[in-house]
């Protein structure tokens, strides 16, 4: 499959580009190791799970960041493991409406290389998914995630803890990932890019 690469957007010194790769793309491999890398040096963690879609934000020709994420529709999301009931019944109970599961992606696998490429990641994926027609965002976020989400003004659902119990022996995989102390969250895709787009 052919792999997409487009300009997102251009800071005041150097371009920042987006590239897409999904199984059987000339960059997965890339994609793949620059996660584990990232995760490896920062929770000496061994992630050998990653979402079927990836994307790179690269500067300079270097990768910076990088983000996975699978539809709800097509698979049982990987954070439905920490909760009790399937994601849509979840969030329907916490935003008071129906939310169906069509609607719903899960983004994971988000690394970065330096500081505010998650940004750059957050922003370039929910233009991405929006597009895809996704109304609904959800992730597994740390203590440090949520903090920076606040900053900016997201409003989001906390629907659980990320219990690493709820894994059974796959937790010893994630270092000290738990230490974070992440929790499940869920937010609209179109609110969070208005708010962003407000503050730009």
């Amino acid at each position: 499959m052919q792999t997409v690469r487009r300009k997102v957007f251009e800071p005041r010194s150097r371009p920042i580009t987006a590239t897409h790769t999904v199984a059987g793309s000339p960059r997965r491999e890339e994609a793949e190791d620059f996660i584990r890398s990232v995760f490896a040096r920062r929770y000496n963690a061994r992630t050998a799970s990653l979402a079927p879609n990836l994307a790179l934000l690269e500067q300079d020709d270097r990768i910076i960041a990088a983000a996975g994420w699978r539809g709800a529709s097509t698979d049982k999301l990987f954070l439905e493991r920490y909760l009790d009931t399937p994601i849509e019944v979840a969030m329907a109970q916490l935003a008071g409406q129906n939310v169906v599961r069509e609607r719903i992606v899960e983004v994971g696998n988000l690394a970065a290389d330096k500081p505010g490429g998650s940004i750059h990641v957050i922003l370039t994926l929910g233009r991405h998914l929006h597009r895809l027609g996704f109304e609904w965002v959800v992730f597994t976020a740390t203590q440090e995630l949520i903090g920076i989400l606040t900053k900016l003004g997201l409003p989001m659902l906390a629907l659980a803890k990320a219990d690493p119990a709820r894994l059974g022996d796959d937790a010893a995989a994630w270092g000290t990932y738990y230490d974070t102390q992440p929790i499940v969250v869920a937010g609209r895709i179109q609110l969070g890019l208005d708010r962003m787009s407000r503050q730009a």
